[in-house]
């Protein structure tokens, strides 16, 4: 696993004020990352601060129901399958969200291939789109 898929899970685990806390963070995950480094991510994920705290934004409202995720991880393959003429809305949400691991989307008429760079990329995609864990 990457230290960028790590530092959104430790955004959530903790409340920190400095990016020297959130290396500290990562550090005892055995991750070294210099501040630098941590900074250039907050700013890409969108993270911000509140009360002084670093938060992430909320995901993205969907709007739109998902009826099926396929993925075939071999290729890097995510396929989301919606309501008829919802893909292009299904792929904006997830291009937007800016998700670690997801390269971009590409939308049809009811279908939207996801291209994923790694399979951690996977529950978080389910988060954003509002889907459970598979069972």
């Amino acid at each position: 696993m990457s230290w960028r898929s790590t530092l959104p899970d430790v955004l959530r685990a903790g409340d920190y004020r400095t990016q020297s806390q959130i290396a500290q963070a990562l550090a005892q995950r055995g991750v070294q990352v210099d501040q630098s480094r941590i900074s250039r991510e907050l700013r890409r994920l969108g993270a911000f601060k509140s009360d002084g705290i670093y938060r992430l934004p909320p995901p993205p409202e969907l709007g739109v129901p998902v009826h099926a995720l396929r993925i075939a991880y071999g290729g890097g393959i995510a396929v989301l399958r919606t309501d008829a003429a919802f893909a292009a809305v299904v792929a904006q949400v997830v291009d937007d969200a800016r998700v670690p691991g997801v390269i971009g989307s590409i939308a049809g008429d009811d279908t939207v291939m996801v291209a994923i760079s790694e399979p951690e990329a996977i529950p978080r995609l389910r988060s954003v789109l509002g889907l459970s864990p598979p069972a």
